[in-house]
């Protein structure tokens, strides 16, 4: 989203005024005015941090810890400058393992302890086990990185700074599309997430006029992926036969696990080596695909899995300074998610102090208007209305880059291959790319 943005922030009395003047393609010039103050508040107002540190996203949970905790230091560091000096905050996460059950149980400790809004969780799995438990007990959940369909306006409660994946089966089945797919062997998680998202794509990807093989599901706790490869090699075979090697691709909706499905197709199922893989945000800029020490590397690069993740923000000062300190801190680049948990900690801190109550109920009034009036590190946070692709509390799509895994100077790392518009169902990809 090509957006002219000017934020002014100045205390006024007990409250804090931020202005925002934006201008992006057909939208109209808007300017919005939002009064922040301390109200009754004091003291330190803890915000949740439901993420994974030992489970199938724990590369990117683990730099969504760090996000957040540079996020509160950056918020303390900020309010003193505004006059408030009476509130400060601070993050306390949870491991939730991406596993739904876990991420109930530490929900219901950070309750315990009088948290009131929480980041995370990371998956969508996780986020329709606890979701009920969050509505009646009126916690809200902001989530980086939760992006099922079937969760769209599901809860006042539910935030998620990130398009959900109506948006994401367009850009990969477009993405296929041009580059002269004819078939693809769909394999997928079977949870809310890869189910509605592989399901989506093949929907997409067919009214495209394209072809899709029998959905292969696989459990989200499985190590063992020999049925799953049995049954794709099959497919991919009779595929080939029919269409030809170049119109033949291989879809796989996951997260960490595919990896281990890479490594364990190298050594048993080597025909599905000559097709090119298609991901999601599920693997994009996930390290576990590119480290030195990962036997998926290789694999990851010979398929080249080609996955999408919601397009980085435009460069800003706001951008640059996040990056910076975050590199600092880990010693690399954030990956997207990442810069969403930050603006998301953000987003939190401001709405409780937009509402001058940390309470849920007050938050979640407070945060829609928060959002859609925060300009930050990942870029514009603006909410989908309600009624838009039945998308209530998501962020508005702009578009998705499409990552490759690719050896470069010996080293195999993540490559911007391409960039899907939104708004144009268009593809553009770098130059001598894929």
């Amino acid at each position: 989203m090509a957006a002219a943005l000017l934020v002014v922030g100045l205390l006024v009395g007990a409250g804090l005024t931020y202005a925002l003047t934006s201008s992006s393609g057909s939208k109209s010039t808007v300017t919005s005015t939002t009064t922040m103050s301390a109200g009754g508040l004091s003291g330190t107002i803890t915000i949740g941090d439901l993420t994974d540190l030992s489970g199938h996203l724990s590369a990117i949970g683990s730099q969504i810890k760090i996000a957040s905790g540079l996020a509160v230091n950056d918020i303390n560091a900020y309010l003193p400058t505004i006059g408030v000096t009476n509130v400060k905050f601070a993050t306390i996460s949870e491991d939730t393992g991406s596993n739904p059950a876990t991420a109930l149980t530490d929900l219901q400790t950070l309750s315990s302890d009088g948290v009131q809004v929480v980041v995370g969780p990371l998956s969508s799995s996780e986020v329709s086990n606890i979701l009920s438990y969050s509505e009646t007990n009126h916690i809200v959940l902001i989530s980086p990185s939760s992006t099922a369909i079937s969760l769209a306006g599901a809860s006042p409660y539910l935030f998620r700074v990130v398009p959900n994946d109506a948006a994401q089966s367009f850009a990969i089945a477009r993405a296929l599309v041009s580059q002269n797919v004819t078939d693809i062997v769909p394999i997928n998680q079977q949870s809310v997430y890869g189910t509605g998202l592989a399901n989506a794509t093949m929907n997409r990807f067919v009214a495209l006029g394209g072809h899709s093989e029998v959905e292969i599901q696989y459990a989200s706790t499985a190590t063992d992926f020999t049925a799953t490869l049995t049954t794709a090699q099959t497919e991919y075979q009779s595929a080939v036969a029919k269409y030809g090697a170049s119109h033949v691709a291989v879809v796989a909706i996951g997260f960490q696990e595919v990896g281990q499905m890479l490594v364990q197709m190298k050594s048993s199922y080597p025909s599905l080596l000559s097709a090119t893989w298609y991901g999601s945000d599920g693997e994009s800029q996930n390290t576990d695909f590119t480290n030195s020490t990962s036997a998926a590397a290789p694999v990851a690069a010979q398929v080249k899995l080609l996955s999408t993740i919601g397009q980085s923000p435009m460069p800003s000062a706001k951008t640059e300074a996040f990056y910076s300190e975050f590199n600092a801190t880990a010693h690399t680049t954030p990956v997207s998610y990442a810069t969403n948990a930050y603006d998301a900690t953000w987003i939190a801190a401001l709405s409780i102090l937009a509402a001058g109550s940390n309470t849920g109920q007050a938050i979640a009034k407070a945060l829609p208007s928060v959002a859609n009036n925060y300009y930050g590190a990942s870029g514009w946070t603006e909410l989908q209305p309600p009624g838009t692709l039945g998308a209530a509390h998501d962020e508005a799509p702009v578009g998705y880059d499409v990552y490759g895994v690719a050896t470069v100077g010996g080293t195999t790392q993540w490559v911007l291959e391409a960039t899907y518009s939104s708004g144009t169902d268009a593809i553009t990809w770098q130059p001598g790319m894929p």
